[in-house]
């Protein structure tokens, strides 16, 4: 089993679980839920990710995650009912994705620089006759995608459709069919883990919706969001380390931690120290002389895991300005986890 896959089998067994409410709305009880995981498909037949759908007895949750080495995503696209015909469609059947935010059951949602999102939709938005009587109720779920697959500047993005049945019409698209089920209460819900940066001076992208503070760029992609650290003197710096900030904008991330960097001119000692309630998973870190040239955080240098998670680590590694021009550079990347 791969990498990639024992993390697909954590997620799914973490969304299992979560946001684990008391069922009392929705009638007779069956066998404990399972989620529905579908394979997401960029461009007809690139595996990307998955598309996870799970509920409670108010909402609906459906979870696209990606997997796919360096790929984020772009804007998102749910719709969600009982009948595709009610779907935004051309005459032919093909869904039109942009007319999902406004359409009953359906959602939106620009995840710009992100590998994961989850949409809460409340079964009262689905146009369900009763949803007393929801139980066993098929629904049509149809989630589209954006997806950067090498996050090459000015290159355009690659439709993703989760599902496992393929919809109608002269295009390709995907769509699943998710069972609503009243199961019994689930365990409390696992850690929620996604990736964090420390937030420097500098940024990658290219695309200046993705650069909100006009800070300087290196130019290494479009619109994925983190930040680079340049420290042109030896001494000690703090960093707010900040998760989920798509489009390099804190206001849509949390503020989870500092990273503390000591250089002394031959070597920095990095420290990670996470906030109450938030811990690491893995840690990457770049630390050379020259700007980093990949946004790929397993490509750094330097990869820490922890099971189980830690809330702080401490790494030296060497770091000389050789060419005393332009100080030296620094990226500090994190998957951090919490409950809250």
């Amino acid at each position: 089993m791969t990498r990639i896959d024992i993390r697909r089998a954590i997620h799914v067994a973490a969304l299992a679980v979560v946001l684990g409410l008391a069922w009392t709305g929705l009638g007779r009880a069956q066998d404990e839920c399972v989620p529905t995981v579908w394979n997401l498909t960029a461009g007809q037949y690139t595996d990307v990710g998955s598309v996870t759908v799970t509920n409670d007895d108010v909402n609906v949750y459906v979870t696209y995650t990606l997997d796919y080495p360096g790929a984020t995503f772009g804007e998102l696209h749910l719709w969600i009912g009982n009948d595709l015909k009610n779907m935004p469609a051309t005459k032919n059947g093909t869904p039109i994705p942009g007319q999902f935010c406004q359409a009953d059951g359906g959602a939106c949602y620009d995840a710009t620089g992100l590998t994961t999102h989850t949409f809460t939709m409340p079964l009262s938005e689905l146009s369900l006759v009763d949803v007393n009587e929801a139980c066993g109720l098929p629904l049509y779920v149809v989630t589209h995608a954006e997806v950067d697959t090498d996050g090459v500047p000015g290159e355009p993005t690659e439709t993703a459709f989760g599902g496992d049945t393929p919809g109608p019409g002269p295009r390709w698209w995907f769509y699943g069919i998710y069972t609503i089920c009243c199961g019994p209460n689930p365990p409390p819900p696992p850690p929620i883990c996604s990736t964090s940066f420390a937030k420097g001076g500098w940024v990658w992208t290219t695309d200046r919706k993705s650069n909100p503070e006009s800070l300087p760029s290196l130019g290494l992609t479009k619109n994925r969001w983190g930040w680079a650290i340049n420290l042109t003197a030896p001494g000690e710096t703090t960093y707010d380390i900040w998760m989920g900030a798509g489009l390099n904008r804190t206001a849509n991330g949390v503020l989870v931690g500092s990273l503390m960097v000591a250089w002394d001119g031959a070597a920095a000692t990095i420290t990670y120290a996470m906030n109450p309630g938030y811990d690491l998973e893995e840690v990457h870190v770049y630390a050379g002389d020259a700007p980093p040239m990949t946004t790929a955080p397993g490509q750094y240098g330097y990869v820490k895991e922890f099971d189980p998670n830690e809330p702080t680590h401490v790494v030296t590694l060497p770091l000389v300005d050789t060419n005393s021009t332009g100080g030296v550079w620094i990226v500090a990347h994190a998957v951090v986890c919490t409950t809250e």
